[in-house]
This record gives C-alpha cells, structure tokens and sequence, in this order.
C-alpha cells in the first residue's frame, strides 16, 4: 500500500501539459493501430498507392539524375513461408534496364513514419494554424526524403551491392529519423515574435 501511495504521489508530480501529451499520444496509437489493422491493411487503401507513389517517383528522380529511362517499375507479389506461416507481401519493384535493382513494399513507404510525425505535431501543444503547416509540410517532407532514399538504395545496389545492405539498415534511416527528429525539434521551439522598435 506504501508503494502504490508513493507511484501515486510520483504521478501527480507530472506536470499536467505532460500528462496531456502522453495521453493524447497513447490515444492517438491505440486508435491509429486498430483502425490500420482492422480495415486499412487488408485492404491496402493507404500503403498501395503510397507504395507505389514511392518507388515510381524514385525511379522518375533516377532517370532524371542519369539523363535516362532506363529505370522503370513494375508491381510484383513475394510468397513466401515464414515461421510455417504462408505470407504474401506486395511490392512495387525498380527495374534498371529490365534487371531488378530494388523491392519497395509496404513496409518500406513510410506511412508510420507519417503517422509518428503526424501524431506528435497534434499531441503538442500549439495554435492550429502552425500545427497544420507542420503537418503538411513535415509529410512533403518527409515523402520526398523517402523517395531520395529509395531513389539511392537503388543506385547503390546497382553500382556498390557490398554497401547495399549496411545502407539500407543504417545509413539511410539514419537520415530519415534525423529529418524527422529536426522538424519536431523546430516544431517544439517557440516561434519568434518581431519586436518594432
């Protein structure tokens, strides 16, 4: 009973804008995974065209960058047994001259990396007008670094496949999770005012 007192008493200590952020934040997950697993990822209404906008787009930029079309996508389905589980992952595939380079599934367009930005911006407090241009902004943004980092995955599978895997793990989310933790950051400062003199 002594110890339930003290984690009590430890609770209330809690700054209640804190409170507010982590019970909004909880909310915001519990409600966002049941609703993307119960109707969304069945039936692919998100990830399908955000997969698919993604690998065309990285191809695009690659074509553009080689002054080429030799880059081009193609929609694939992987089956695979996994833990004697039969799996089926969808794919939007780039192709260098009819050769794969690299499989962008669903996994792999960064829909939860929008949400997890998305969510933090509505959980903190600030006026609306700056959370919807941060909102907006961060996943232009943020879209756009995952199409460079698809875009650059392919190139380095093609030209440099011994560095492909360590990229792919490392480097590249690395970048991706550094965007994403400089746009909260410049989110959660206050914005200045102009003081006339």
């Amino acid at each position: 009973m002594v110890v339930l007192k003290r984690y009590y008493h430890k609770l209330d200590q809690i700054p209640s804008s804190v409170k507010s952020f982590l019970f909004r934040g909880a909310f915001i997950f519990v409600a966002w995974k049941l609703i993307y697993l119960v109707f969304m990822l069945p039936s692919r209404i998100l990830d399908k065209p955000l997969t698919s906008f993604t690998a065309i787009s990285a191809a695009q930029a690659l074509n553009f960058f080689s002054n080429s079309s030799d880059y081009t996508t193609q929609d694939e389905i992987d089956e695979y047994n996994a833990d004697g589980f039969h799996e089926i992952q969808y794919l939007t595939s780039i192709f260098y001259k009819n050769e794969k380079a690299l499989s962008v599934a669903d996994v792999c367009n960064a829909l939860e990396l929008l949400v997890l930005y998305a969510g933090f911006i509505i959980c903190f407090p600030a006026g609306i007008k700056r959370k919807i241009s941060f909102t907006i902004g961060g996943i232009l943004l943020i879209c756009l670094v995952n199409i460079l980092r698809c875009a650059g995955l392919a190139w380095i599978f093609i030209y440099y496949p011994d560095y492909g895997d360590f990229s792919h793990h490392y480097v590249f989310t690395f970048i991706v999770y550094v965007c994403i933790f400089l746009l909260w950051f410049w989110f959660s400062k206050k914005p200045s005012v102009n003081v006339k003199a």
